[in-house]
């Protein structure tokens, strides 16, 4: 009997069956006729998210944020042809966003034939994410917190700042990639993914994650605990959410009304009231060092603790559990 070979005709071919089942508005042929109006949708959507006056350069920022997002995500699905057990939340969120823009786009004053194409153009990719099947194993997030970067004089730019210190090349010089050393660049660049990270999808992730280990089969008890042990390390930093919130209230009560009538932790310019008020850099630093647990050399400790309780806790169920 002729052992089994890969058949590469077939499997392009039944690639190319699935791909093409999987309909795209990106992919159209006239998308870029539609892009304006899906543009202007996206900007509707973004301007909704906002709470309060902001400048237009920053719903700009968001538009493209969220363009982005559609677009990466879609693609990383339509690839795939189905969607992984830790994917499904943020699915999910995906399917919700191309509501919301169809409701976007529905709402605009004339409606012919061209709009009706891309309402139907972007329902089919809506439909098309909502019926991908399920596949075993587990799949990539998105996360674009490498696109983006922190704000100057704004809150978490300077919490970055205070933590850089004792990374710096040169201690009298900025906090820019040539004077941070490369422990000082990946501490940076965490603290710039929690200032934008969805902290409770982020959580979700963990639970779900956390399901399929108590759901998996056939595990010992010592795998079972490695593996449980592997994903609260996984997600240990969460313990920075906590931290941000409250050295962020606490930093709001130190100014709020005394010196500003409000402070958002993306756009306002602390530098400029440190300039008026020399005393409250002082005790920004202050807070700093006391939530981040900042030793005498300046470096923080936020997960000392977590890690080690982790640590201990797993330990002790497989040596009395397993």
């Amino acid at each position: 009997m002729k052992p089994h070979q890969y058949d590469f005709k077939e499997a392009a071919y039944h690639r190319l069956k699935r791909e093409q089942a999987f309909q795209n508005v990106f992919d159209f042929p006239d998308f870029v006729e539609m892009r304006p109006v899906i543009r202007e949708a996206v900007q509707t959507i973004a301007r909704q998210g906002v709470d309060h006056p902001v400048l237009p350069v920053q719903v700009e920022r968001l538009t493209i944020e969220l363009e982005r997002q559609l677009e990466r995500e879609t693609r990383k699905y339509q690839s795939q042809g189905g969607v992984y057990p830790n994917q499904k939340n943020e699915l999910g969120n995906l399917t919700r966003l191309y509501t919301r823009l169809l409701q976007a786009i529905s709402q605009r004053p004339i409606i012919d034939q061209e709009i009706e194409d891309i309402i139907y153009a972007v329902n089919q990719t809506r439909l098309s994410l909502s019926k991908l099947p399920p596949l075993v194993g587990s799949g990539k997030l998105y996360e674009d917190g490498h696109d983006r970067e922190l704000r100057p004089h704004t809150f978490y730019y300077l919490i970055a700042q205070h933590l850089v210190r004792p990374y710096l090349i040169d201690q009298a010089g900025a906090m820019v990639p040539q004077n941070v050393n490369k422990e000082g660049r990946q501490l940076v660049a965490r603290l710039t993914v929690y200032a934008y990270r969805d902290w409770d999808a982020y959580l979700t992730h963990q639970y779900d994650e956390q399901h399929n280990i108590k759901n998996r089969r056939g595990l010992t008890s010592r795998e079972y605990y490695n593996q449980l042990e592997t994903n609260e390390l996984k997600y240990v930093d969460h313990a920075y959410a906590d931290v941000l919130a409250d050295c962020f209230t606490d930093f709001t009560h130190l100014v709020v009304p005394n010196y500003l009538d409000h402070v958002d932790i993306m756009t306002t310019n602390l530098d400029e009231l440190f300039s008026h008020a020399p005393l409250l850099r002082i005790k920004f630093g202050q807070l700093v060092d006391q939530h981040f647990l900042v030793d005498d050399q300046g470096r923080e400790h936020i997960l000392d603790a977590p890690v080690k309780d982790i640590r201990q806790k797993y330990q002790y169920y497989r040596e009395h559990f397993s």
